[in-house]
């Protein structure tokens, strides 16, 4: 099992692999832009309620994970992916990728992977996306309703 951080520095996202793999986000996270070491992604979720996301390229869709479609690149069966609140997990063929969201806000991301990835970065990246979307979009629901609440 290897294991892999994500560190936000100087605006991005940042994966420590070795390779320059980076996620850069707005503040809504309705959207972002991956860069690896083979190419630039828009990454974006599939759906209103953020439940499946896409990373898009010029050649087309590399990585959707989606509880119930998923596909990322490489050889193998289909893969399925499982968000939940603080992390979400990929398998493939016996092959594993657990990424753990930090308690804190700014603290690492902590991404287990078990077996071999195609496009490793761009599928972690993809996948610390749509977590940290998903929690956004709770927080926004959340002072929405506190702010209505007190108004």
């Amino acid at each position: 099992m290897t294991t892999l951080t994500v560190r936000k520095q100087d605006g991005s996202f940042v994966l420590d692999s070795g390779a320059h793999a980076s996620l850069r986000t707005g503040w809504t996270w309705r959207c972002g832009e991956i860069r690896t070491g083979t190419g630039r992604w828009t990454v974006a979720p599939t759906d209103r309620r953020r439940i499946g996301f896409a990373a898009r390229g010029e050649h087309g869709v590399p990585v959707r994970l989606d509880p119930g479609r998923s596909h990322v690149p490489g050889p193998g069966g289909v893969a399925h992916w499982a968000p939940g609140r603080c992390g979400g997990e990929l398998v493939r063929d016996g092959h594993r990728l657990a990424v753990r969201l930090p308690g804190r806000r700014g603290g690492p991301i902590r991404v287990d992977v078990t077996g071999e990835w195609a496009e490793l970065e761009l599928v972690v990246l993809t996948a610390c996306f749509a977590l940290m979307s998903q929690r956004r979009r709770r927080t926004l629901i959340v002072m929405a309703v506190v702010s209505a609440g007190s108004g």
